[in-house]
């Protein structure tokens, strides 16, 4: 807000009463978004800046009577002499999608993270029963398995959300695991074994979870497209792709010619919810000429998700007169929106890499006993096969199956 007519009036809002501030808020939030909406609207820059103008002069002339009704007056005629800017900034949309970032077993014992995927999912099914149309997207298949084991009788009520829509399953993978060093093998029994538990617990076939979710991913090879699009993902997630700047959205594209639709975080993917929302989807806007952002929101890495503040939030900042719209989304929905505009996106043809120097060889006992456990499925499955053909044995699918597992989820 550096230098601006919302900066000046933000300035006096520090310093006036509590009984002030609510609307002043409110203004100066919305005068703030309309200096930046003048960028994406030139033709409109020279009138809009004068009714921005207007509206401060007379709001800070309230102030200076010290009348609380005079300023909720000059609020309330201010925002009518922005009307025309508010006309179009409700053509604008941000796409709100709830998620709880969940690190599987990071500096922390397994009871946690059991504890924190249960208290978690207790919460927003909670606030499903609170807020009419509010919706949830979790990634990691890894997750439904420990509500099965723990808290079976959550699942109905997962079930009866995914049926209306409103609780989105975002896991083509096991976990939002390591996308450089794991197999090729190791990223196709992801897809394998998650497709098949999602399908058996939740009745989702691989068109209903269409993303790949990999925000907190340090790195992702060149040649995910390939295995992804095979798997029957279309959309890709992610906030960590290497230093290099890239667009907000691109066609990813493979060497043998596969390619995904990427929406890169532009902010991060523990966001709560407030005017900066309005701030980063301006910036959004400008990069690619469209008129909606996906916000990803919800507290994060150690769970949580959305709060009650951020739900109340969202359906405030939505009345606000001179702001864009916000409404509650899925990640499935927003890539749709982006889908159908395909044409306008730019490819990149490489590898996104890499995030965080060292991140893999610091940890290079942990890899190395995952390409063990990698080495070690194939080859009990090679001598599995061939004492069937052979000896006529039992195939152990499902061991083989657990095996897999948990080598996927290192």
């Amino acid at each position: 807000m550096a230098d601006t007519v919302a900066a000046n009036l933000q300035s006096e809002l520090d310093r006036c009463s509590a009984e002030h501030r609510r609307p002043l808020e409110r203004l100066v939030a919305e005068l703030d978004f309309a200096e930046g909406f003048c960028r994406l609207h030139t033709d409109h820059e020279s009138d809009w800046r004068k009714r921005i103008a207007r509206a401060a002069a007379a709001v800070r002339k309230a102030l200076a009577n010290g009348d609380p009704a005079a300023v909720a007056a000059a609020v309330a005629a201010a925002e009518k002499t922005l009307a025309p800017i508010g006309k179009v900034a409700k053509t604008y949309t941000l796409h709100c999608v709830a998620h709880a970032h969940i690190d599987m077993n990071w500096m922390w014992s397994w009871p946690e993270t059991v504890s924190i995927t249960i208290d978690t999912f207790t919460t927003m099914l909670k606030l499903m029963e609170e807020f009419e149309g509010f919706c949830f997207t979790q990634s990691q298949a890894s997750v439904y398995s420990i509500v099965e084991e723990y808290a079976p009788a959550m699942l109905e009520q997962i079930r009866r959300r995914v049926a209306e829509g409103r609780w989105e399953v975002a896991a083509s993978h096991w976990v939002e695991g390591d996308k450089n060093l794991a197999s090729g093998e190791s990223l196709a029994r992801h897809l394998l074994y998650t497709r098949r538990y999602l399908r058996d617990l939740l009745g989702l076939s691989p068109e209903d979870v269409s993303v790949d979710w990999s925000p907190d991913t340090f790195g992702h090879a060149w040649t995910i497209p390939a295995v992804d699009s095979r798997g029957g993902v279309r959309h890709y997630y992610l906030c960590r792709g290497g230093a290099f700047e890239k667009p907000p959205v691109f066609w990813w594209k493979a060497p043998d010619g596969s390619r995904l639709l990427v929406n890169l975080e532009t902010t991060w993917y523990n966001n709560h919810i407030g005017p900066h929302n309005a701030t980063a989807m301006l910036r959004f806007c400008e990069k690619t000429g469209i008129r909606d952002w996906m916000n990803i929101y919800g507290v994060g890495d150690h769970g949580g998700g959305p709060t009650r503040r951020d739900l109340m939030r969202i359906g405030e900042m939505d009345s606000w007169p001179i702001y864009p719209r916000f409404r509650f989304a899925t990640a499935r929905q927003y890539f749709e929106i982006l889908e159908a505009q395909g044409d306008r996106w730019p490819t990149l043809d490489r590898e996104l890499n890499y995030e965080f120097t060292g991140c893999y060889t610091s940890q290079a006992a942990i890899k190395q006993m995952n390409r063990a456990g990698e080495n070690l499925c194939l080859e009990a499955e090679g001598a599995a096969a061939m004492a069937t053909a052979i000896l006529g044995r039992e195939h152990p699918s499902e061991t083989c199956r657990r095996a897999w597992v948990r080598t996927l989820f290192g």
